[in-house]
């Protein structure tokens, strides 16, 4: 996919002529070497960038080196964009590169620009917390995989929320088996384990990140 239509698919400029809005808004573009940090915790985020290629980790590195995923962001996600809506705009976790990335940069300032017509100012702001709101909806499932100790069931209650976002009983996930155990705080071995059970069960089908969830034996699993 070509980088302008990136632009034009982020959340930042729906419905907003994209020519137009980079004219007045300025910015550019800004790579990023494979295996660095984009983002480190505690900094303060002043800016926003649209991922126009390659794929970043949002991560916190614990105390014992351990690391944890809270999101994979793929191109035309915003890079810590929530975090720059927040009055502090302290970035509580990490954003770190897998791959050479490329991101369109733009100063947070310049949506506070008297100089931007108070229309588009209004329109980006409004695009700003659709964004965010998405944010918490993704949180929320995470939270709520996260909220049963059985490993079986955090794994169904996360791949059925991703069955119901993707609007079909066969999707594909963002993680491999090693960030999908590491975003499910679970060990890949675990994890290995109980997807081929439940495979097993007939429960559902897998291949590499793609998955296929069978409805007639989900219910049977919440007695298990």
């Amino acid at each position: 996919m070509e980088e302008r239509e990136i632009l034009e698919g982020c959340v930042l400029f729906r419905g907003l002529d994209l020519e137009e809005t980079l004219t007045q808004l300025g910015g550019r573009r800004e790579e990023y070497p494979a295996r660095t940090v984009a983002v480190q915790e505690g900094e303060r985020v002043d800016r926003l960038e649209i991922l126009l290629t390659g794929t970043m980790r949002a991560v916190r590195l614990d105390a014992d080196g351990s690391e944890v995923l809270y999101q994979q962001l793929y191109p035309g996600y915003l890079v810590a964009g929530e975090v720059a809506c927040t009055p502090k705009r302290t970035s509580p976790y990490s954003v770190c590169t897998l791959e050479p990335c490329a991101v369109w940069r733009v100063p947070l300032e310049r949506l506070e620009d008297p100089g931007l017509p108070v229309e588009l100012r209004l329109a980006l702001l409004g695009n700003l917390l659709h964004f965010v709101a998405n944010q918490n909806i993704r949180k929320y499932y995470k939270i709520d995989a996260l909220s049963v100790k059985s490993a079986r069931q955090r794994i169904l209650k996360y791949l059925v929320a991703q069955a119901g976002r993707s609007g079909s009983d066969t999707f594909t996930i963002p993680f491999d088996r090693e960030a999908m155990a590491n975003y499910l705080c679970l060990n890949r071995s675990v994890l290995s384990h109980t997807l081929k059970e439940l495979e097993g069960e007939g429960v559902l089908t897998f291949r590499k990140n793609q998955f296929t969830l069978f409805s007639e034996k989900l219910s049977r699993q919440h007695t298990k």
